[in-house]
């Protein structure tokens, strides 16, 4: 930070996020920064953890008002709502499990009246910059709206996944910073260990060096049980999430509950996969893995392919004569996929169903192209040499090919194969050192799941790379 003047920041402090953005501000403090801080709490589980760094009215707390906001908006606030950034209708789209069981018209209200807490709050702290962890609530998309229409600077935290680290985004949809394109040497060095990683399988999203979260830092009991239940019941009981009972408990009990989710699966589900062994697969076939869903890799980047149905039908209906459709399932869904939704997708003629288990990066290897939505698979296609057809949009764009309309599928998949040329090492090497030079060492996730957040090293490390990325945004802008 150059320290001519006060950068005005607000904070998003969706969930247990707000504790690594704690740790974050005491950190500025210390270090100098000068920092006018806001915080926006959209559930009232951590507000205790701001209450000592800013003032009560640079707090914003959605629920504290909410209901009787809700109570006086009308048509006259659906209609602001409608009408900030990409508007509500699309924020609403991209609901992970919560809002889209209510009537459509419910829906618009209560995205109204979020719209209308988060407007009158924003125009009174007048933030510079809104500061967020990964978003997959509508809350949180009304506000990427409103700083879209005010004019406000949207700092999103985005995981560079396969490289490591993360950097900032200017928006939900990964889109790379302005200064995007340079890199050191050193980079370019490091660029071939991120490289040889990938090939040994040695991925690591979280920085190895971290050290795990002390206990201790969770809330009291009484918080966690006596408060989140008053809240639930109380102020916030026009909120709706995934959230549930069922999945608190399942959350606590993950490895019995994944081992008993994967035996039910093997019973149940185990049917409807070719059993096809690798060697035997056609000659020509062009490669499909399913997304984990909901997830907010697609809910929050393209809401249209949750339904994957509409993926597959697209590429079988666009098969160049002579290929065929393999799909595999995403490790990471076992049993938490209808039934329903196998029995559709193995019925589909030219198409071969793979088991999660199965290895994907032979499959890669073998194929003649892979689609994706926005999944990580893009990127590790071009690490592996192979052309990628990329149906949404994510960091790792421009190394795939743009998926065009249904009627030049077919004309542009026998195009990309036909003229496709492996990316040499030295490319690939170049095109990591770009990535890692936009980006840092750190990870803004949920600390409870993922303790290394809270390391010194990770904040400090990302209090680094925040200035450093306002600096170059800064220069671009010159």
């Amino acid at each position: 930070m150059d320290g001519t003047s006060k950068t005005r920041i607000c904070i998003y402090a969706f969930s247990t996020s707000a504790i690594f953005y704690r740790s974050l501000m005491d950190l500025c403090k210390a270090m100098g920064d000068d920092v006018e801080w806001s915080i926006i709490c959209p559930q009232g589980h951590f507000r205790y953890v701001f209450k000592d760094v800013v003032p009560p009215d640079r707090l914003c707390y959605l629920y504290a008002d909410f209901n009787e906001v809700y109570a006086r908006c009308g048509e006259e606030e659906i209609a602001h709502a409608l009408q900030s950034g990409e508007g509500a209708i699309v924020a609403l789209m991209k609901d992970k499990d919560g809002y889209r069981w209510l009537d459509g018209h419910e829906q618009l209200k209560r995205a109204a009246a979020m719209h209308e807490v988060y407007r009158a709050f924003l125009e009174r702290v007048k933030p510079d910059f809104v500061l967020f962890p990964m978003l997959e609530v509508v809350d949180g998309f009304i506000l990427i709206n409103l700083c879209q229409t005010m004019g406000i600077g949207v700092l999103y935290s985005t995981l560079l996944r396969v490289v490591g680290g993360s950097y900032f985004s200017s928006d939900l949809y990964e889109t790379l910073p302005p200064y995007f394109g340079s890199y050191t040497d050193e980079e370019l060095s490091l660029a071939r260990t991120v490289l040889k990683n990938f090939y040994d399988k040695r991925v690591e999203h979280i920085p190895e060096h971290m050290h795990p979260l002390p206990q201790s830092l969770k809330p009291s009991w009484f918080r966690r049980l006596i408060v989140s239940e008053y809240l639930r019941r109380g102020p916030e009981r026009l909120h709706l999430s995934e959230e549930t009972e069922f999945n608190r408990v399942r959350r606590i009990m993950r490895r019995p509950a994944y081992k008993i989710r994967r035996w039910i699966f093997e019973i149940t589900a185990s049917r409807y996969f070719d059993a096809i062994d690798l060697d035997e697969l056609p000659e020509k076939y062009i490669l499909y893995t399913l997304h984990m869903t909901p997830e907010a890799s697609i809910n929050t980047i393209e809401p249209y392919y949750v339904d994957q149905l509409r993926v597959v039908d697209m590429l079988l209906l666009g098969l160049p004569s002579g290929y065929r459709l393999v799909v595999k399932e995403h490790p990471a869904m076992y049993g938490k996929r209808r039934l329903s939704f196998y029995d559709e997708v193995s019925r589909r003629p030219g198409l071969i169903l793979l088991h999660p288990a199965v290895d994907t990066r032979r499959l890669i290897v073998g194929s003649s192209l892979v689609a994706t939505v926005s999944g990580t698979i893009g990127m590790e296609t071009f690490l592996l040499g192979k052309p990628c057809l990329l149906f949404g949009r994510a960091f790792f764009a421009h190394l795939c090919h743009p998926a065009p309309p249904l009627p030049q599928l077919s004309a542009t998949i026998n195009d990309i194969i036909a003229s496709h040329v492996p990316a040499s090492e030295a490319e690939k090497e170049i095109e990591i050192a770009k990535m890692l030079n936009i980006g840092g060492d750190f990870v803004i996730e949920d600390p409870w799941q993922v303790p290394h957040t809270l390391a010194p090293e990770n904040i400090a490390t990302a209090r680094e790379c925040l200035w450093r990325h306002l600096d170059r945004m800064r220069g671009a802008a010159r």
